[in-house]
């Protein structure tokens, strides 16, 4: 079953790269962009800047993370990071605990399957490349203990996960039984160099996923999305009290369909626009 295989082989390799997971599929946060041509040009994620009506001069922007990328998206990342009065960053982790042990302890645990993907790509890792020292950088994610809590009160687990994978898997070769919708993947990978294959097959079926609802479930309600996402405006609130003004919130690209809700519908925030950023570049060589 080709569409199960690649519905199987993209989580996978997610959740393989990714510190928590990350999903795409909302062309207002990620999409492939193309040259002149047609062709496949760069994978870029969106930063999309919400203000308030009023004139406090509140603005919030919604950083897309992924957690591979060239380490030229990094660098322009750092260099805009340095503009925010707050940048709000998840990681799960204990209150209080040394940032940057906890990002060591997630370097030590990539694989030599992860790295040596990422060198296939090209790419770079996150945790390599972003500084997360600035005072401006805040922690804005659940503790172990509560995301755990979070999870059993919602009877959700990695088990539940993997079943809604398979069922999502299922639903989706049955709207695509011959295929079609990957011609227009295969002719970009065609025009592409035998090196950037895969990595644009990686980009199309990032942005072209339709099934990350079934396999995450609601996303205001659940523990990996939901229950984290209230928590970055918990602290989000408490930034804007403590008179920070302008303010980014650097989360994966699964939380960003959701954040944008609460943005605007429990902050009052309107959406103002969106700066789309190159996080791999699929050109061939």
């Amino acid at each position: 079953m080709r569409g199960a295989w690649k519905q199987s082989a993209y989580l996978v390799w997610i959740l393989a790269c990714a510190p928590a997971a990350t999903a795409f599929g909302d062309a207002r946060f990620a999409r492939v962009d193309t040259d002149a041509d047609g062709h496949p040009r760069a994978l870029q994620l969106g930063i999309s800047s919400y203000v308030s009506p009023g004139k406090d001069g509140v603005s919030v922007d919604l950083v897309g993370a992924i957690h591979i990328g060239d380490k030229s998206y990094y660098a322009e990342l750092n260099e805009r990071f340095r503009k925010y009065d707050a940048l709000l960053y998840e990681l799960v982790a204990p209150k209080g605990s040394d940032v940057s042990e906890r990002l060591a302890g997630r370097r030590s645990l990539l694989s030599s399957a992860q790295v040596t993907m990422t060198r296939i790509l090209g790419l770079t890792f996150q945790l390599d490349e972003i500084d997360y020292s600035p005072a401006n950088f805040v922690h804005a994610d659940l503790t172990p203990t509560e995301f755990g809590e979070s999870m059993a009160e919602r009877n959700e687990s990695l088990y539940v996960y993997f079943w809604r994978l398979v069922f999502a898997s299922l639903d989706e070769y049955a709207k695509d039984p011959l295929g079609l919708r990957d011609w227009q993947m295969l002719s970009s990978m065609v025009n592409s160099g035998e090196r950037q294959s895969f990595k644009v097959m990686l980009a199309y079926e990032m942005t072209n996923m339709e099934s990350v609802h079934d396999i995450l479930g609601d996303d205001s309600s659940s523990a990996i999305v939901g229950a984290r996402n209230q928590r970055a405006i918990e602290v989000l609130r408490a930034q804007l009290d403590a008179g920070a003004r302008r303010i980014g919130i650097f989360y994966g690209i699964a939380h960003m369909a959701d954040l944008e809700d609460r943005l605007v519908n429990e902050l009052g925030l309107s959406f103002q626009g969106t700066t789309w950023v190159d996080a791999w570049q699929l050109a061939a060589d």
